[in-house]
């Protein structure tokens, strides 16, 4: 192992060895569910601040199980063998304010009454006394195996355990690879790795963004392998950042890129090449091009450009001709103190129907509101804020309440903004599983996905100094880490480390696999592990190239009343996946801009279904 990765390992250790009470790995024997089914009573309680004495005033708010004898009790803090077990739980409470205090009691195996108290992530053991009252005997270490997280986080989860006979929060992610591939061995840089479905079926292949010349793989089901069609296509593009949209109307996905020094876009053509044109947009790009994505600009079938700069954000419309009319997004006053511009990103923040701009910066961001047809309202300022040095970013929904959520992994630091709605975003990472003490910075590429098919948003991250991590989700933003696919499933090749990798089902089996580029430029696919009698579960939703509306759109699914989560959908870029453990109805919801609420029910049982949107 590399001396930095090394080091990496060691300061994960001491970090959850110095927290002492903070953390422990899950408790496959002793879920939320075995700790729901096995409470006599659940309640939602009101915390006021100790008082000098140690005594802190409860109310019940709200009764999930059982009963309480009284609705309003004491619990006595200053009964705690290490009192700064009790400092600890009173500095919490002064902090909670309205926050959530969950209180379950039940009894063990001896058919004692225990008592246990979460709140603000922290768990505490309490001792029933008379009268109803309840006295702190201290921290309980070993409930964070059953659930690290927030408070808010677990309420949601006893509430979809107690309405839901077959609720699942997952103890692992159930799944290991099966086969290991090496496609080949790049030379020079790579900046990034993507999947596109070139033809719009479905199909994807492995795009590598390389300074030495892209790469483009295709799985070949009669050789059971994979194919570099590059030289075959004409794809003669050396990307530094790269996207894939319809740019010139036809229906087909082409490529926009920036090799350093210009921007390029790649056509298809009806036989499946391409062909190289320069995007003039006189010298606009001053400092370089930081970010690209691809975004609709008001012109129908036709995708613009986003493209992030130092300057501020450009706004690429496609005239009729096939150059680009540019816009330069104002930056204002707004700009001061937010650091240094990291990159741009486009979704639907405010779940308003229209896709929003967010330029992310070091110290905070800037956040245009969409207004529809290529406009956007002046900036104002976000709390979103990235680190300091290279940044990699991912949109996802970590709690599944249909809102879109941003996970940012800089040199300086990791971070999840969970969307509260109405523009607050709130970090915490720290209140998110086994993922806030195991994810270290420095991460090359971070991709929301679903390894596990169990309709929960997992991530996957990458290193230059370590080998990948991969953490999927329990559900309500508690994270674990997929031990199966990383210490119990050692890959050797990958602890040196890798340039970039990315996640998607690219061999047709309906299960997402791992791609790589290592250090030394050898790229590798990890298929995840499917059996005959198991066939994936999975709905996709795609918006096509060519269509009325690019997008960004914000795309939900639904089981019953409960959501699925929220996907960003980029027509020819990417799609909302799906997936369930078991066959049965899932419902997927949308909005076009300008129009109605549209949704779609479809059964899974035994393959994928696709949906138009």
């Amino acid at each position: 192992m590399k001396k930095t990765s090394a080091i990496r390992v060691v300061t994960v250790f001491l970090s959850v060895f110095l927290a002492g009470s903070a953390y422990a790995l899950i408790n496959p024997r002793f879920t939320p569910i075995h700790l729901v089914q096995q409470s006599e009573t659940i309640a939602l309680l009101k915390l006021a601040p100790p008082d000098e004495h140690g005594k802190v005033a409860a109310e019940v708010r709200r009764g999930l199980k059982g009963k309480l004898a009284a609705a309003k009790f004491t619990i006595d803090l200053s009964t705690a063998a290490q009192q700064e077990h009790a400092k600890t739980a009173g500095d919490n409470m002064r902090r909670l304010g309205d926050g959530p205090a969950l209180l379950f009691i039940g009894k063990d195996e001896d058919q004692e009454s225990v008592a246990f108290l979460a709140l603000a992530g922290q768990w505490l053991r309490l001792e029933q006394r008379e009268g109803g009252s309840l006295a702190l005997v201290g921290h309980d270490t070993g409930m964070q195996g059953t659930w690290a997280g927030g408070t808010d986080m677990l309420l949601l989860a006893v509430e979809y355990i107690l309405a839901d006979d077959d609720a699942d929060v997952p103890a692992a992610v159930g799944y290991g690879w099966g086969a290991r591939l090496t496609l080949g061995r790049i030379a020079g840089k790579v900046h990034a790795m993507q999947a596109v479905d070139l033809a719009g079926k479905g199909e994807f292949a492995l795009f590598i963004a390389a300074e030495g010349g892209d790469r483009l793989y295709r799985w070949d089901a009669k050789a059971d392998g994979f194919r570099d069609i590059a030289s075959a296509v004409k794809l003669g593009s050396k990307s530094r950042l790269a996207v894939w949209a319809d740019l010139n109307g036809d229906g087909r996905r082409d490529l926009a890129d920036w090799d350093g020094r210009t921007l390029n876009m790649w056509t298809q053509a009806a036989d499946g090449t391409f062909g190289a044109k320069g995007l003039d947009i006189g010298g606009q790009i001053k400092g370089g091009c930081l970010s690209l994505c691809a975004v609709d600009a008001g012109v129908e079938k036709r995708s613009g450009l986003l493209v992030g700069t130092p300057e501020g954000p450009l706004l690429l419309k496609p005239r009729a001709d096939g150059t680009f009319q540019v816009a330069a997004l104002s930056r204002g006053a707004a700009a001061a103190g937010l650091g240094a511009p990291i990159q741009c990103l486009a979704a639907d923040l405010d779940g308003d129907g229209l896709f929003d701009i967010l330029e992310l910066c070091s110290e905070g961001s800037l956040f245009y509101k969409g207004q529809g047809a290529g406009v956007f309202a002046e900036p104002v300022k976000c709390a979103i804020a990235a680190g300091k040095g290279r940044t990699v970013a991912s949109v996802g929904d970590c709690d599944a309440d249909g809102r879109l959520d941003l996970f940012t992994c800089s040199e300086a630091n990791c971070r999840l903004w969970h969307n509260r709605g109405d523009l607050k975003f709130e970090e915490t990472f720290g209140l998110s599983g086994e993922i806030s003490y195991t994810a270290v910075p420095g991460a090359t590429a971070v991709t929301t996905c679903d390894i596990n098919n169990d309709g929960r948003q997992d991530l996957m991250l990458a290193y230059s100094d370590g080998p990948p991590m991969i953490f999927f989700n329990r559900g309500f933003r508690s994270f674990g880490k997929a031990l199966e696919m990383t210490e119990k499933n050692v890959i050797p090749e990958t602890e040196g480390g890798q340039q970039s990798a990315t996640v998607e089902d690219f061999n047709g089996d309906g299960a997402q696999d791992l791609a790589m580029t290592l250090n030394d430029g050898t790229v590798m696919v990890f298929l995840r592990k499917t059996f005959e009698d198991e066939k994936p579960l999975e709905a996709r939703a795609s918006l096509p190239p060519g269509g009325a509306f690019a997008g960004p759109l914000r795309v939900t699914g639904w089981a019953g009343t409960r959501c699925l989560g929220a996907w960003n959908v980029v027509a020819g870029s990417t799609e909302a996946f799906f997936g369930r453990t078991s066959a049965g109805e899932l419902v997927v919801k949308w909005q076009l801009p300008g129009g109605k609420p549209q949704e779609k029910k479809v059964v899974l049982e035994g393959k994928c279904v696709r949906i138009g949107l």
